[in-house]
């Protein structure tokens, strides 16, 4: 009976997906062992959303995914010697056992180790399937699904060893077999005679012992040819292939997919996750993983292994960076700006901050503590500042240009600890003004930029500062002051669910579009999407348009029901018809715009979400208000305190009377400018006012 549990053997089923089939496209060579398409196998169906093994993971895997991905049973036995279908051998974490029999805690030796806790050989197939619910056993993930049933593959149940089992229980025999124990695989290998199953020898951690030789996987992988005599292939670890240092940064790939392809051996990397904390070379972007092992110039793998298998499988109208490339870099320094431009941003932007001498330059927000390395040099100008914000901060207009050039930008991480952005680009680059901005843009002819103003009442009122005189003054110097090019932005910072119709022509009278934040346009609730809102069509009714943000690849950053994939909300906010997104990642949402996946007709389509498919609340869902006419009237800018000349961003003076007249506005709007094709979203005319 402990033979049983030294053995985990994992079967393979090929599926074809039961929805978003389509004309297959012209064949592609590639760099696997037969030149074949790589493999996507589903590790226990979808289980980076439902519990690894249950019925509802597969059905999902099936829904999702390319057609013929592979489905992973990892397979463990009851005491009666029935086989079923649960990621770990251990029951305690991945089911509710420990729960039903509290005392039954057992320890057994497995491959060397003595491992305590809670065995499917103590317990009768009748009880487990009966009793025995599963659930996730990482607990960042959702846990609403939890205690769904095992799911029961196998019908009949009889006292028989794992080789027996197969040979007799499966006709046809699964495509693959895999187990990580040599003796298994030589013995059952003579026996499936021409049968066209694929024999899989599955390597585990380096130092790790094989039960049959005593020897490391680590030494084993080293003899290939030795691996050839009784195996068609490898599972292996993806850090086998492609290792990570401690700092999470990617290094020089291994030679061990050639040297199998050499021997003829298929070469399936394990461990793909979307809620993994990747190496900090693929910006957060799972499918940016996928392809390191897919499609580089040196080789490609026959499959992987996921949890997320819709991901492994995987047009938006205008990408607008936000500070730049800011999930790589300092937001808003100069090598933010040239990735963002680098990475297939169509604007980049630029939030226009003053300095007390009244230099214009780029920032997310005034209070620079957090977005440079003010905190290590200006303690002494802490302030409070509450037109403008509620804690303390360190804010640029208290501090000269020649001050804030001595700070270093400094990189914001959204979550903290594993999920905090690369260390190793902390501070890098450097700040810059209003001008070098512009420049640049027009430099690497970009096709427009995003300019925002905030605060311009308080600037006005209490720090003598002209930050309209000052922007205008700078894109006339730039020549993209000529107003056909303009488009205006209005950016409404608290959640709407819509706008009444006579509202959103009163918004038109401002603005050309609007900018809002997610919850604008998807009403969720416990982290799952319940509803979209009437803010896209209310706006589309009166041709403006609709700009959503702030999108982050970070996984804790989305909804549970995105699937931990960016590319899922990229396109949701594509089936409804947004102009435009802006995103921390603009490299994503342009692999979202480049890619097959997300062309209809295509064999494997990225799916929208479908709000209420896979949870619905028992809760009425309460919608944001609607927006109203006083959220988009705002009083006039008040005049300059004192007539005080100001240089801007450009070194010219700028005009240092009252500011033009504000049209009214509610939160942030923009004015498209530009030279030939440059189109420009400047918020000029209407500004964002805090007062």
């Amino acid at each position: 009976m402990i033979g049983y549990l030294l053995l985990s053997i994992c079967l393979f089923q090929t599926i074809e997906a039961r929805q978003g089939v389509g004309k297959p496209p012209p064949q592609r060579k590639w760099m696997t062992l037969h030149g074949g398409q790589p493999e996507v196998i589903a590790s226990g169906g979808y289980s980076g959303f439902y519990p690894h093994s249950c019925l509802a993971a597969y059905d999902l895997a099936t829904d999702s995914s390319i057609p013929g991905t592979i489905l992973y049973c990892n397979l463990h036995f009851s005491k009666d010697s029935d086989g079923f279908c649960v990621s770990n051998i251990n029951l305690q974490n991945t089911t509710n056992i420990d729960g039903l029999d509290p005392k039954g805690a057992k320890t057994y030796n497995i491959n060397g180790q003595d491992v305590t806790g809670w065995f499917g050989l103590d317990y009768t197939a009748d009880f487990i399937l009966r009793n025995v619910t599963l659930r996730q056993n990482i607990f960042t993930r959702q846990g609403m699904f939890d205690g769904a049933p095992i799911y029961d593959m196998f019908y009949k149940k009889h006292k028989i060893n794992p080789e027996a089992y197969l040979l007799e229980k499966f006709h046809p025999l699964p495509e693959f077999i895999s187990s990580p124990e040599i003796g298994f695989l030589r013995s059952i290998k003579p026996k499936i005679g021409n049968a066209k199953t694929n024999l899989i020898f599955t390597i585990l951690e380096e130092p790790a012992v094989e039960p049959t030789t005593k020897l490391t996987y680590g030494s084993l992988v080293k003899d290939l040819p030795m691996i050839k005599s009784f195996a068609s292939g490898i599972l292996i670890p993806k850090e086998y292939i492609w290792p990570v240092n401690n700092a999470r940064v990617l290094q020089p790939a291994t030679s061990l997919v050639q040297d199998a392809h050499r021997e003829g051996l298929s070469v399936y990397a394990s461990g793909f996750a979307n809620d993994n904390f990747l190496s900090y070379n693929y910006s957060f972007d799972p499918a940016r993983e996928y392809l390191q092992f897919f499609d580089n110039s040196q080789f490609a793998v026959d499959g992987v292994l996921s949890d997320f298998p819709s991901t492994a499988s995987e047009a938006i109208a205008l990408i607008i960076s936000h500070n730049g490339a800011s999930g790589d870099y300092p937001g808003s320094s100069d090598v933010a700006y040239q990735k963002a431009i680098d990475d297939g941003a169509d604007l980049i932007d630029c939030s226009v901050q003053l300095s007390k001498d009244g230099i214009a330059f780029c920032s997310d927000r005034p209070d620079l503590l957090r977005t440079s390395t003010a905190a290590t040099i200006f303690m002494d100008r802490v302030s409070k500042v509450p037109e403008i914000q509620e804690h303390d901060g360190i804010f640029s207009f208290d501090l000269t240009w020649s001050e804030i050039q001595s700070l270093k930008p400094q990189i914001e991480s959204t979550f903290e600890n594993e999920l905090s952005r690369n260390p190793a680009n902390k501070n890098s680059g450097k700040i810059v003004n209003l001008s070098e901005f512009l420049e640049l843009a027009k430099q690497k002819a970009v096709r427009g930029v995003y300019i925002s103003i905030e605060n311009a009442a308080y600037l006005a009122s209490q720090k003598n500062l002209d930050i309209v005189g000052t922007v205008s003054s700078a894109l006339s110097n730039a020549t993209l002051d000529k107003e056909p090019k303009q488009k205006r932005v209005l950016y409404i910072y608290e959640p709407i669910s819509g706008a009444p119709a006579q509202v959103a022509q009163e918004v038109k009278k401002y603005a050309d579009a609007i900018f809002v934040h997610r919850d604008a346009i998807v009403a969720s609730t416990e982290n799952f999407c319940q509803n979209f809102t009437n803010t896209i069509p209310a706006f589309h009714a009166v041709n403006i348009s609709i700009y959503v943000g702030i999108l982050k690849d970070e996984f804790e950053n989305l909804n549970f029901d995105y699937l931990s994939d960016p590319y899922v909300e990229l396109a949701t906010y594509n089936s409804l018809k947004v102009d435009g997104i802006m995103t921390d990642f603009p490299a994503t949402a342009n692999m979202f715009v480049r890619s097959s996946c997300a062309t209809q007709g295509s064999p494997y389509v990225i799916r929208p979400v479908e709000p209420g498919y896979l949870y619905v609340s028992p809760d009425p869902i309460t919608e944001p208000p609607l927006l109203s006419t006083a959220d988009v009237v705002d009083p006039p800018l008040p005049a300059i305190a004192k007539n005080l000349t100001t240089q801007s961003a450009a070194g010219s003076a700028s005009p240092s009377g009252p500011p033009p007249p504000a049209p009214k506005s509610s939160s942030t709007s923009s004015v498209a400018v530009g030279a030939e094709g440059f189109i420009l979203a400047a918020i000029v005319a209407l500004l964002t006012v805090f007062t």
